[in-house]
């Protein structure tokens, strides 16, 4: 994926900041991710522990795929000791041309979203039947 630069000032300084940079002051965690590829298109695995289906976003624009999931958690007590915490999830990917956009779907089960990204028909390979000569 390209770099996208974004100028900001900051009185009277410019700095350029990545996309990434943009989005504090919350906190977000690169989610883990499989890709598969087959013959039909690409599968993607996300784990995204502690997000429900209602506080996930996916969205699919100008060929970048942008996922986000929000975490809420209750505390029932004070923190003393914490190795652990849950924090809100963010990832984008640039999807390659051959891929119907139009037909990617998306399902969600025990913490693990799971991204069906189909060939579109003319990118899918085909066998060329050799016929015999006259």
């Amino acid at each position: 994926m390209t770099d996208k630069n974004i100028a900001v000032t900051e009185k009277g300084k410019k700095e350029a900041l990545s996309r990434e940079e943009t989005r504090a002051p919350e906190r977000y965690t690169v989610p883990v991710v499989d890709i598969l590829e087959g013959v039909d298109g690409l599968s993607m695995f996300i784990d995204m522990p502690g997000v429900a289906r209602e506080d996930m976003t996916i969205n699919l624009e100008q060929g970048i795929l942008t996922i986000e999931g929000r975490v809420k958690t209750a505390k029932p007590a004070e923190d003393i000791y914490r190795e652990f915490t849950l924090a809100n999830f963010y990832r984008q990917f640039r999807i390659p041309e051959g891929i119907d956009q139009e037909k990617v779907t998306a399902s969600y089960a025990n913490g693990v979203l799971n991204l069906l990204l189909p060939r579109a028909e003319t990118a899918k390979p085909r066998r060329i039947e050799i016929t015999a000569g006259e």
